[in-house]
């Protein structure tokens, strides 16, 4: 039984985690994470306190649909992968679009006090588009630009860079599924360490 209610506490963090992100809940986002976290995805890469900060700065909105979690405990440690897409909608050359980026979100969660907290998150990229709000708008992209990007989030990597954010070309993804394996590794490793 005790693991099943450590479950949903961990399930409810992280969506938390996100709903605190999506409505700008800044000081109630940071109680997520611990103080030693770490944060590594597109445009960040530093603790969670930072990461909270660098977020309430961000000028676009990008709230997440939430799919499904998975978890996996340890005594006080736990995996958790949340299915989830970011949703961006912004001006791109004078047109409406939506950007939305389909990813895993990985969190590594570490139970001190008796509260569960955020001790890392990253995210693996799945695949993503630029979707014109409404269907009919023209819209000319620079396709070169977008070629340069990876596949698994170029639509992403366009619409941040246009933001002046610097995104990193080497983040896991599906098209890159030695990197994917990687972050898999990483996080079991953790979970089943000897403390």
């Amino acid at each position: 039984m005790s693991e099943v209610k450590d479950k949903f506490d961990i399930k409810e963090l992280i969506e938390f985690e996100r709903f605190c992100r999506d409505n700008a809940l800044w000081d109630e986002m940071k109680q997520c994470y611990c103080k030693d976290s770490y944060v590594k995805i597109s445009w960040f890469e530093g603790s969670g306190y930072d990461f909270v900060e660098a977020s309430s700065r961000m000028a676009d909105y990008a709230p997440h649909r939430i799919y499904n979690s998975l978890i996996w405990l340890n005594g006080d440690r736990a995996v958790a992968i949340m299915l989830a897409t970011i949703q961006i909608r912004k001006q791109i050359n004078g047109v409406e679009m939506e950007v939305q980026s389909d990813s895993k979100i990985i969190y590594q969660v570490q139970r001190m006090d008796g509260c569960w907290y955020i001790a890392g998150m990253r995210a693996i990229y799945d695949k993503d588009a630029l979707i014109p709000v409404y269907p009919a708008s023209g819209i000319s992209m620079d396709k070169e630009k977008i070629n340069r990007y990876r596949s698994s989030y170029a639509a992403l990597s366009y619409s941040l860079e246009a933001e002046g954010y610097e995104v990193n070309p080497q983040l896991p993804g599906r098209d890159k599924p030695e990197l994917v394996q990687s972050i898999y590794d990483e996080v079991s490793e953790w979970l089943y360490e000897k403390i």
